[in-house]
């Protein structure tokens, strides 16, 4: 399932950039994200808990930096993660842009590509559509607040 989120961070492109790129400093952003950790070169491991209709899940697995080119403003993740107990699992590829709008004004372009395997491949795109839609918004906001000015 192949979607694409937009948002506006309220700072100049290189201090997004510099924050996005910082996985463990922009991990509290990701709401359900919890317990990210250095496991080599670009490479992070951690869990997520999501609702997903009526489904709980809890998916620990890695994400891995696979590029970057900072004075494009382009990134790319790997994101592989599993739920044991409900036998489900999920790869997703994540290309994030950003766009430079004004001198305080980043846009942020998400782009995702993601498998889902077993019971969560079950659900729906419907369901996961409507949840990850909500997940970036809420991010996008969470990442606002980290970026803005204190005082």
């Amino acid at each position: 399932m192949k979607l694409e989120n937009r948002c506006l961070v309220p700072a100049d492109r290189a201090t997004t950039w510099d924050l996005v790129l910082d996985l463990p400093k922009v991990a509290p952003c990701v709401p359900g994200l919890a317990g990210l950790a250095p496991d080599g070169e670009n490479r992070f491991t951690g869990t997520l808990q999501a609702q997903a209709g009526p489904l709980r899940v809890n998916l620990s697995g890695s994400v891995r930096i696979v590029a970057q080119d900072a004075e494009k403003g382009e990134a790319q993740f790997l994101l592989e993660a599993s739920d044991r107990r409900i036998g489900g699992a999920v790869r997703t590829n994540i290309d994030l842009r950003l766009i430079p709008k004004s001198e305080d004004l980043t846009e942020l372009v998400i782009v995702t590509d993601t498998a889902f395997m077993g019971h969560l491949g079950a659900l729906g795109q419907p369901i996961i559509r409507r949840k990850a839609a909500a997940a970036v918004e809420e991010f996008a906001r969470n990442l606002a607040g980290a970026l803005r000015p204190a005082g």
